[in-house]
């Protein structure tokens, strides 16, 4: 999964689901991948995602989201096209998801008890953006905000040890989210090189005048 427009963000927790008395491990664990309506600071700009942004890629007809342990592609641990993970809004706006406990699978064993004993803690998700807004931050300032309105693809949804990132994605990432803002920045106008600008044309103007007395 090579798109450097692929966007991942650590916004979530994990969790196991209902423990059944006498069974090593539960049948189902899951969390919330995404929170909407929380502002986080990304060192040099704001970002927010914003309440139904989820809405459309959750409806698309080939929606086929998997659930990873830390992004892998090899690390699988339930898919909704197979219908064993499940990826859904619930009931506060949130991103969230769950998938079947395997007991044969030497991946899920291991997930899963790092998961009971808390060290596994948060999750994460993978995305591309359909829609987006630039606005005003407190912190920031002009264009210091931005805001996800609308999410293209939704790739995975994983529970994650650290919210890592290769540098050279991090890298692309920068670049692309900065052209982004770019183009809703008007235009700096240096307002003295126009002064100057204007100066130069009201002499010309001024030798024109007296030329033709």
């Amino acid at each position: 999964m090579k798109n450097t427009n692929i966007e991942r963000r650590k916004l979530g927790s994990i969790e196991q689901r209902a423990m059944v008395d006498g069974v090593e491990f539960p049948d189902k664990f899951g969390g919330v991948a995404a929170v909407v309506d929380i502002v986080t600071d990304m060192g040099w700009y704001e970002e927010k995602i914003a309440r139904g942004a989820f809405d459309s890629a959750l409806a698309a007809s080939d929606l086929d989201i998997r659930v990873l342990y830390n992004h892998e592609e090899c690390q699988v641990l339930g898919r909704t096209l197979s219908g064993t993970g499940r990826v859904f809004v619930d009931d506060n706006g949130n991103l969230a998801y769950d998938y079947d406990f395997d007991a044969n699978s030497p991946l899920h064993k291991t997930v899963a008890s790092a998961i009971i004993r808390k060290d596994i803690t948060q999750s994460s998700f993978a995305f591309t953006i359909e829609e987006v807004t630039w606005t005003y931050s407190a912190k920031y300032g002009e264009m210091g905000l931005r805001t996800i309105t609308k999410i293209k693809t939704l790739y995975d949804v994983s529970p994650v040890t650290f919210p890592a990132y290769e540098d050279t994605e991090a890298d692309s990432r920068s670049a692309s989210i900065r052209e982004e803002r770019s183009k809703f920045v008007t235009p700096e106008i240096n307002v003295t090189e126009l002064q100057q600008q204007e100066m130069r044309n009201s002499l010309d103007l001024c030798k024109l005048i007296q030329l033709k007395k």
